[in-house]
């Protein structure tokens, strides 16, 4: 008996057991079938993205390309000895830095050999000088000699001529008509040899000039050698690069320092051969553009005036090398090797628009903003660079507003919220539009946050602001959608 009532007893708790978990199964069909029959009923919306937009301004805008670049000296004289030795005077400016004047004496080697060596040429030269005069009185002699011979010619020969004259008329001797004869012979050859003498006389003349003329050029030389041992400054400028002492000895053609002209620096920087055509192509050419330097610490530019360019594009290298002659009165304030920024401005571009880097694709197109805030595709003209901007030309897009940042997500047809990238930051933000409730949509609003599975704090917020009467748009159409209203 005692076991048929606990076999009772277990059946009852079995079958109570399967009772609830019909219930249950039975409420849970029941709350899945509701939440599917309200998710049926939801509206489904299109989705947007907020992006940034800006409109196409069309005007005159002036390129301006910005390069980097080296302070070079335009004016460099390398200062070197031009002879071994001791640096025996130097001036005391002739140091790192150091301003120097025209004319002034830089330094000094010792002179002792070269003005040896001067003295020696000198003697020579004084040595030739008496030569010359020795044989120019030489042929003076040799002329005068000359005539004697020509006149003591000229008396033989008559003495012949009477001796025939006497021998014709039977008067004179055969032996005297021959001894004058002899004797007139005698006579010419004696003019012959001092003719040898005159002509000797003028060679010796010819080389003595030679001569002289050596001796001249061996003095030249030896002067010009001591005066370049005596360095002066071929115009103003400042010392660098200086690595002479006095007293220190110097080998030939030892480079003591540089003398830099401060008023004849150059700024050198580097554009791409793109860049190049266009301002060789404009008005003027590459020499008419307007160049401006800037330097870390100078609050206003310096400006330069392009002066040349280089002949020929170095090895490793791309783009045109250009050369500015700084100019003004901050031009002391660089030195040669500072790093500076250059740029230049181009002619003006009509009927041009500026926008971001970004809102073009490689191929120009950009994406055009429509009355309906949805995206069209069009294309730009692409006319110049300016850092992290283009120029464009675009035309029948004047007015329109573009996408300032394309994304991968962005096309043509894609609706958007568009939005402001100039906001500052201290800008509040625009309050949304709100919506006022009515008593029935307030009561259908408060029970379904209630019920709703939501975290307690978002509840309290939501509450409040639909007790208030007035929620915003947003948060509107979210609880509509969720009720299915």
């Amino acid at each position: 008996m005692r076991f048929f009532r606990r076999g009772l007893f277990g059946l009852f708790l079995t079958a109570l057991t399967v009772g609830l978990l019909l219930v249950g199964v039975y409420i849970f069909q029941n709350a899945q079938n509701e939440r599917e029959s309200r998710r049926g009923q939801r509206t489904e919306r299109e989705r947007s993205f907020s992006v940034n937009v800006m409109p196409i301004e069309i005007g005159t805008i002036s390129p301006e390309l910005i390069a980097f670049g080296e302070v070079v000296s335009g004016r460099t004289l390398e200062l070197r000895t031009a002879a071994s030795g001791a640096l025996v005077e130097m001036s005391p400016n002739f140091r790192e830095g150091g301003a120097v004047k025209k004319g002034d004496l830089l330094f000094a080697t010792d002179p002792a050999s070269a003005s040896a060596t001067l003295a020696l040429a000198q003697t020579e030269l004084r040595e030739a000088e008496a030569e010359l005069s020795e044989a120019r009185d030489a042929l003076v002699l040799s002329n005068d000699e000359l005539k004697a011979a020509e006149r003591q010619f000229e008396l033989r020969m008559q003495a012949a001529d009477r001796q025939k004259n006497l021998r014709t008329r039977g008067v004179g001797t055969e032996s005297a008509l021959e001894s004058a004869e002899l004797s007139a012979s005698s006579a010419e050859t004696a003019a012959l040899g001092k003719r040898q003498g005159v002509a000797n006389a003028n060679a010796r003349i010819n080389r003595a000039q030679t001569g002289l003329t050596r001796r001249q050029i061996n003095v030249a030389e030896a002067q010009r050698k001591l005066d370049d041992l005596t360095v002066h400054a071929s115009f103003d400028g400042v010392l660098a690069n200086v690595s002479g002492v006095l007293g220190g000895l110097t080998n030939g053609n030892e480079r003591l320092a540089e003398l830099i002209d401060p008023n004849a620096l150059e700024v050198s920087f580097r554009i791409s051969s793109a860049q190049f055509a266009n301002l060789s192509g404009a008005t003027g050419g590459i020499k008419a553009a307007k160049v401006n330097v800037f330097f870390t610490g100078l609050g206003a530019p310096i400006p330069a005036k392009v002066e040349r360019s280089s002949a020929a594009v170095g090895e490793g290298l791309t783009g045109r090398e250009i050369f500015a002659r700084l100019s003004g009165d901050q031009v002391a304030s660089v030195r040669t090797g500072d790093f500076v920024s250059v740029r230049i401005s181009e002619p003006a571009l009509n009927r041009v628009a500026q926008i971001p880097a970004t809102a073009t694709n490689a191929t120009g197109e950009v994406l055009v903003v429509g009355e309906d805030n949805r995206l069209s595709a069009a294309n730009v003209e692409i006319l110049r660079k300016q850092g992290d901007n283009l120029i464009v030309r675009a035309r029948g897009l004047s007015g329109q507003r573009i996408v300032a940042q394309r994304a991968p997500q962005l096309g043509a047809g894609i609706l958007i919220v568009p939005r402001d990238p100039n906001a500052k930051l201290g800008d509040k933000p625009k309050e949304p539009e709100g919506v006022k409730l009515t008593a029935e949509q307030q009561a259908k609003m408060i029970e379904f946050v209630k019920g709703g599975p939501m975290p307690d704090g978002v509840k309290k917020r939501m509450l409040k602001q639909i007790e208030a009467g007035t929620v915003p748009q947003r948060m509107f159409d979210r609880i509509t959608s969720n009720m299915g209203t």
